[in-house]
């Protein structure tokens, strides 16, 4: 009897530990080449300028230029739980709320920005790409 019950504890606590969400969400690579930027809707193959965003919802949507995630960002003003931009080294992804980045680069959509190892944040992107995007009006 006693051993029954402590099966059943056990076999309870695998089920709620295995039905807790990870923690920390993870980037996801893009079907490269096929799938489109939720901004400008061009393909995103090119690794270094591609970024993402995981919505609160569990939607991840990707983007061919950082540029276009921050668009896509003050256009829409999703409900995000996190964002990630490729590694300045290339491999993988990182946070794009940490990350720094370089300008003047050549990317997609020609916002120039590029994950670097130095440089302006995130917030320093938001303040180009708005300020792009108001003299283009």
């Amino acid at each position: 009897m006693r051993r029954r019950a402590t099966l059943a504890v056990v076999g309870a606590l695998a089920l709620f530990l295995g039905a807790c969400p990870d923690a920390a969400p993870r980037a996801q690579d893009p079907y490269w080449g096929k799938q489109a930027c939720a901004h400008c809707a061009m393909l995103v193959s090119e690794k270094p300028p591609a970024a993402q965003a995981l919505l609160e919802s569990g939607q991840r949507k990707y983007f061919d230029d950082v540029g276009c995630l921050v668009a896509w960002e003050a256009r829409e003003s999703p409900k995000v739980k996190a964002h990630w931009v490729r590694a300045p080294t290339g491999d993988g992804w990182v946070d794009a709320t940490t990350a720094r980045f370089s300008a003047g680069n050549t990317t997609p959509m020609d916002f120039g920005f590029l994950p670097a190892a130095q440089g302006v944040t995130l917030d320093e992107v938001r303040a180009a790409v708005a300020e792009r995007l108001r003299s283009r009006q």
